[in-house]
């Protein structure tokens, strides 16, 4: 008689993500529990600040719809790029506040915004802390990965992006030799290059046109491949808002210490749900994704300043930098990348430019020459200017 032995199989599978994200309008993540109780563990947000005198000197950018709309408008190697925050998709429609990237100055990572009159409101430029720390004294309260207890909650907002990275690694599957029924297992292949790299991160400082600074960026590099983190800190270095991206999708929530909902953003706009590498990118725009923002209300306890409308802009900023230090990764203008070809192309204009002259110059010496040097062609008439006339 043959005993027939079943096996007992054991796979080991990664748990599919799941979707976390903030409510709106105020409410929190928690548990609902007494109101009372839920108010008293409420804290108060980082504040944001600007006197009567700055607005007065620096006109912010108009943020007056509760939905706008971040549109690249044009790109090239002399004029840079540009843009404009708008309050439709139509890149006709009137603009509110607009932005633009100097290709031709040392300093052309640095975003000049501009209110809808024209005149410049804020810069956003890349910074370091040593330079922060050295220029405005600033310093962030929460030096670690995840920063204080009270931002603790962001790991679990972070978590379905960790369970999709490790979903994605090869499994290899494995028998235990020392199990009965034998036990199959299977496990990630952990290679160095698997592991989650530790993430680098850029600064941004964001100045009003009289260089106050007004808040700081901390956003997470990611060359663009894939959605990345980013944090927003007020001028004394307290943290106002953690950007928690989605895990595929170029869609970012932006959340307080309290685990409000701020804002949303995605691209190319709201509700499109396009994986971030199936977003389309045109080279005319310097692939500069558009994005669109949305706002929630605010006003109510313990609510972030950043949802007041003198200064939504700051939301709008971040998500405009994000978008720029996608774009240009590793991209370099020419004029800044080969010194010499710009002395080369200034050497030819200057060149072009003392010929044009030189030539109207010699045309004007033949001109005046014909004019008062100017003999008939009868023998002995004297020059035009020596005769006399009636």
């Amino acid at each position: 008689m043959v005993t027939a032995m079943v096996a007992s199989l054991f796979i080991v599978v990664p748990v599919q993500a799941m979707t976390m994200t903030p409510t709106s309008a105020g409410s929190l993540l928690a548990d609902p529990e007494d109101g009372a109780m839920a108010t008293s563990r409420l804290r108060v947000p980082a504040p944001f600040r600007w006197t009567r005198t700055e607005q007065s000197q620096c006109e912010a950018p108009l943020m007056p719809g509760t939905q706008m709309y971040l549109t690249p408008l044009g790109s090239s190697m002399v004029g840079g790029q540009w843009g404009a925050w708008q309050l439709t998709d139509d890149p006709s429609a009137p603009t509110t506040g607009s932005w633009r990237l100097n290709f031709m100055s040392k300093d052309w990572q640095t975003i000049r915004i501009s209110s809808s009159s024209g005149n410049l409101s804020s810069t956003v430029k890349p910074t370091t802390i040593d330079e922060l720390r050295g220029t405005y004294q600033w310093l962030p309260e929460d030096p670690g990965v995840l920063g204080l207890s009270s931002w603790s909650f962001v790991e679990d907002l972070l978590a379905p992006s960790v369970a999709l990275h490790y979903a994605n690694l090869n499994y290899s599957v494995a028998q235990d030799p020392n199990s009965f029924p034998p036990t199959f297992t299977g496990s990630p292949s952990l290679a160095a290059s698997s592991a989650l790299a530790p993430a680098e991160w850029q600064y941004w400082s964001v100045a009003d046109c009289k260089d106050v600074l007004m808040a700081v960026f901390a956003i997470e590099v990611t060359n663009g491949t894939k959605p990345g983190r980013s944090m927003i800190y007020n001028a004394y270095g307290q943290k106002a808002s953690e950007v928690v991206p989605d895990a595929l999708m170029a869609r970012y929530s932006f959340v307080d210490v309290n685990q409000r909902l701020l804002a949303t953003a995605e691209a190319p706009t709201l509700g499109s749900n396009l994986p971030l590498s199936d977003v389309p990118k045109r080279p005319n725009l310097g692939n500069i994704l558009p994005y669109s923002i949305s706002f929630e209300q605010g006003g109510y306890d313990f609510s972030s300043d950043l949802l007041k409308k003198e200064f939504r802009w700051i939301l709008s900023a971040a998500v405009q930098a994000r978008a720029l230090q996608d774009a240009n990764y590793g991209f370099t203008p020419l004029f800044i990348r080969d010194n010499y070809f710009l002395l080369a192309v200034a050497v030819a204009l200057a060149l072009i430019l003392a010929l044009v002259m030189g030539t109207i110059f010699a045309g004007s010496l033949r001109t005046a020459g014909r004019i008062f040097f100017h003999r008939d062609k009868t023998p002995g008439s004297p020059p035009l200017f020596a005769r006399d006339f009636p």
